[in-house]
């Protein structure tokens, strides 16, 4: 399948709330935010298994997620993958100060020094935003431990795939 059949959603919702409480959607905002703004992300390790199912180069969508009602389910951004996925080193976390320090204070478990690194993961993207973000989907709807979501043109086996045209035009219009 071509790079082009697939875009990838990176769901960006903090997981320190199990409701979509103001405090989620702040998180999820903040979050995506420094994601654009750094152009990179720092993950859990088991998130391994769903990193390295994408190539640099994939067509990417960013989602912020929280709650509808508090300003969150939007597509912020889009682009394409920088980078395969990493382990996180010392030198990526001087590049992206602000990226870890918010990633520090909205994951529960990530560590708190560099000296505590124990697997965790970096990738960088090449992001672009729209003038104004547009709502996601419906169909986006994250398991917990969801990070990266494949959505496949002509696809009749997934539900969630109906996105597909809609998440093309974004990607379309915002690079």
């Amino acid at each position: 399948m071509e790079t082009q059949d697939i875009i990838w959603v990176i769901v960006n919702a903090e997981d320190t709330q199990e409701q979509a409480n103001e405090d989620n959607a702040q998180g999820c905002r903040e979050v995506c935010n420094v994601r654009i703004i750094e152009q990179a992300d720092m993950m859990y390790p088991e998130l391994r298994n769903q990193a390295v199912k994408l190539h640099k180069g994939d067509r990417i969508v960013m989602h912020q997620g929280g709650a509808r009602s508090r300003g969150g389910q939007l597509l912020r951004a889009a682009g394409r993958l920088a980078s395969e996925v990493r382990v996180l080193m010392p030198q990526d976390i001087s590049k992206n100060s602000l990226l870890w320090q918010v990633t520090a204070r909205w994951y529960k478990r990530w560590p708190h020094t560099v000296s505590s690194l124990h697997g965790q993961l970096y990738i960088e993207y090449d992001l672009e935003e729209p003038k104004v973000p547009q709502p996601s989907p419906r169909v986006i709807r994250p398991r917990p431990g969801d990070k990266f979501i494949p959505f496949h043109k002509n696809c009749l086996q997934h539900k969630r795939c109906r996105a597909y045209p809609e998440l093309d035009a974004f990607w379309l219009s915002t690079t």
